[in-house]
């Protein structure tokens, strides 16, 4: 397999590699040609709007659409109603245009990870080793990273499951996970091995819980046995910081989910400091 089923194959069975080019100032060049024009065409309407307006006999093609599309004695090239056809053909092209561009600003870039990985596979001798030959060979180059689209971009994760994913997982490999890991059965001379990241994600959530349960017992736990009210305090103050430091790692909550979590177990360790002095040997 060579050439573009190579890099075919490649983005159909890992679908975040599916990364293209968005063409940008072209379609947007595109669009400005079609805006002016129409923007023409617009103003030869006018002008014959009211030519017809001020003749004898088309003075009804402004009331009457029969009149204006079927005139034949007083017009027979019925010239401002081919104008306008010429128009309708326009306004199709560039509302499909515009339809298509807006549809293509909703696609986000790549994931930074996924990018890299495209490119190294690219160059990598027992990969990609350069297949494509044409110019489009630069298209994933950094001069064009504003221009790149990806079809199926990872979904957003918390910065630890980023961390894992992005850094652990690739660093965990080249250190461990070779020596058992085997590459990708339909590829084996690439030596591509793929982690499951469902799995991970996995791993992830039951980390996040076990922390998110832990943190509010160990700040009753140690609150228990602080008697000093301004040492109880300043425990509070830590006990919350890294309450909502671990949320945001750990967890995709919003700015305002965290605050409310927070202010929640903050009040919960003044309710519990307010009815208790604390551990008295």
């Amino acid at each position: 397999m060579e050439g573009y089923a190579k890099v075919a194959h490649l983005m159909g069975q890992h679908n975040e590699c599916a990364i293209f080019r968005r063409f940008s100032k072209l379609n947007m060049q595109n669009l400005l040609y079609l805006h002016a024009k129409l923007t023409y065409l617009e103003e030869d309407l006018k002008e014959l709007q009211c030519k017809d307006q001020a003749e004898e006999g088309r003075e009804m093609y402004s009331k009457d659409w029969w009149s204006l599309a079927q005139a034949r004695h007083h017009d027979p090239e019925k010239t401002q109603w081919r104008k306008f056809l010429e128009i309708r053909k326009t306004l199709k092209e560039y509302n499909s245009q515009l339809s298509h561009l807006a549809y293509l600003s909703s696609f986000k870039g790549p994931k930074k990870y996924d990018l890299d990985f495209l490119r190294s596979w690219f160059e990598r001798p027992k990969m990609g080793d350069f297949p494509l030959l044409g110019a489009d060979r630069e298209s994933w180059s950094p001069a064009n990273t504003y221009d790149l689209i990806a079809l199926q971009r990872r979904q957003s994760s918390d910065p630890f499951s980023h961390w894992l994913t992005n850094s652990f997982i690739p660093f965990f490999h080249n250190i461990l996970g070779k020596r058992f890991k085997q590459p990708l059965p339909e590829d084996p001379e690439s030596e591509i091995c793929q982690y499951d990241e469902g799995c991970l994600g996995g791993v992830v959530n039951i980390i996040g819980t076990v922390v998110a349960s832990l943190v509010p017992i160990l700040s009753i736990v140690v609150l228990y046995f602080v008697t000093n009210i301004l040492v109880r305090l300043g425990l509070t103050v830590a006990f919350t910081g890294a309450f909502s430091s671990l949320l945001a790692l750990l967890s995709r909550a919003r700015r305002v989910e965290i605050f409310a979590a927070s202010s929640a177990f903050a009040a919960v360790q003044v309710v519990f400091i307010a009815g208790n002095n604390g551990y008295i040997p």
